[in-house]
């Protein structure tokens, strides 16, 4: 038993260890980026990210489900600009500004089993920040935003106005 116990944790260490020499050797800085994005649930889906214009990055988001009479297509974008970046052996920080926007089709029956069909025009500013390290020797960077959202949401019978806060957040994939 000792000797498993000897055996696996000399396994974890070589692990860690390997897994930090290959960190050592990755370049934390590429161009594209694929990963998930959502601020709630109102706006989210598969993300792709381009930080070749550094410190101005690109992204775009979108998401297409259909279920019978169910469906919710979103497609957004957005452009930040990084006021700090710091990178260092392990890993790459930056603090940004972003301008974001988006557009949402939902349509679903109510409780009358009537098809209400939504249409959302969003837009906002937000204040955010990513840490990029190596797992595994690939770049994966994780993101948080907070930002100010406004927009209208036109649906059958109304149209009305939106604003709030909103929390955004991420994980991509770098290549």
């Amino acid at each position: 038993m000792k000797h498993t116990i000897l055996f696996l944790t000399c396994m974890l260490v070589g692990i860690t260890l390997s897994l930090s020499v290959q960190a050592e050797e990755n370049n934390l800085t590429k161009d594209f980026g694929i990963g998930l994005q959502g601020a709630t649930s109102e706006f989210g889906g598969i993300s792709f990210r381009y930080t070749g214009l550094a410190p101005v990055y690109l992204q775009t988001i979108g998401r297409f489900i259909l279920n019978d009479q169910n469906s919710d297509h979103m497609f957004g974008g957005g452009i930040s600009y990084a006021i700090f970046e710091h990178q260092s052996r392990w890993n790459t920080s930056r603090l940004y500004f972003t301008l974001e926007g988006g557009w949402r089709y939902k349509q679903e029956p109510d409780q009358r089993e009537e098809i209400v069909t939504a249409t959302t025009l969003g837009g906002g500013v937000a204040f955010g920040g990513e840490l990029v390290f190596s797992l595994g020797g690939i770049p994966l960077g994780l993101n948080v935003g907070v930002g100010q959202g406004f927009g209208r949401e036109k649906t059958n019978s109304q149209s009305k106005g939106l604003a709030g806060v909103y929390v955004g957040m991420g994980i991509h994939a770098y290549f």
